[in-house]
Formats: C-alpha cells, structure tokens, sequence
C-alpha cells in the first residue's frame, strides 16, 4: 500500500470516527435537551398543580370557617329555643298552679259528688220501690 493510499485509509477512518464521535455528542446533546425541557415541562404543570392545590385549600378554609359560624349560629338557635321553652313551661306550671283545682278543693267536690250519688241513688230505690208496689 502506497502513502496516498494509507492517508486515504486514515482519513477515512479519521472521518468515520470524528463522524461518529459528533452524532455521540449530539445525541448527548439531544438527549440533554430534552432532559431540560421536560424538567422545565415538569417544574411548570408542578406549579399550576400547586397553585391549583393552594386555591383549593384557600377556599377550603373559607368554607370551613362558613361552616364553623353557620353551626356556631345553630348552637346559639337552640339555646334560645331551649330557653324559650323553658320559659313557656314554667308560664304553663305557673297557670297550672294559680288556676286549676287545689288537692283539699278537689277531694271536697269529690266528697260532694259521691253524696250527690248516694242521694240519687237512695231516691232512685225509693221510686222504684213504690212503682213496683203500686197496683197499676
């Protein structure tokens, strides 16, 4: 082989491995590209996902402090129901106490009305005694 012939020969194989050397580089290079831009892809739905998560969890907060004042309102109803009802029945003891019937006033009409009974019932034997004695 002639020098023309291995300086060929090297220039090929120089050019072959300076070929493949550069598409190894610019595929590293490729590959680091994308590497970045799916990082920076990934940094940025990260933060929408965030800032989506954060407005969430204001609102949450704002609902639950809703919540909390509108059950807070709620216990406050019932005590005041509680208390008004309270209030009425001690207006119905009250009433029960000034205007209906005393024990010694009840067991007084009770004696009254069994001695009414008895009246009537002794002149009911007494009627029928004389119809059943009459000759009619």
């Amino acid at each position: 082989m002639t020098t023309y012939q291995w300086v060929t020969l090297g220039l090929g194989a120089l050019g072959f491995l300076i070929t493949w050397t550069g598409m190894w580089f610019g595929a590293g290079r490729f590959v680091e590209q994308m590497r970045a831009e799916f990082k920076k892809h990934i940094g940025d739905e990260l933060d929408k996902i965030i800032v989506k998560m954060e407005a969430m969890e204001a609102r949450f907060d704002t609902d639950q402090k809703a919540q909390d004042h509108n059950f807070g309102e709620v216990g406050a109803a019932m005590r005041q129901y509680i208390a008004d009802i309270e209030k009425k029945v001690r207006e119905v003891e009250i009433y029960g106490r000034d205007n209906y019937v005393k024990i010694p006033d009840f067991e007084k009409a009770i004696d009254r009305m069994g001695e009414t009974i008895k009246g009537a019932v002794t002149d009911l034997k007494e009627d029928m005694r004389r119809i059943l004695r009459s000759p009619n």
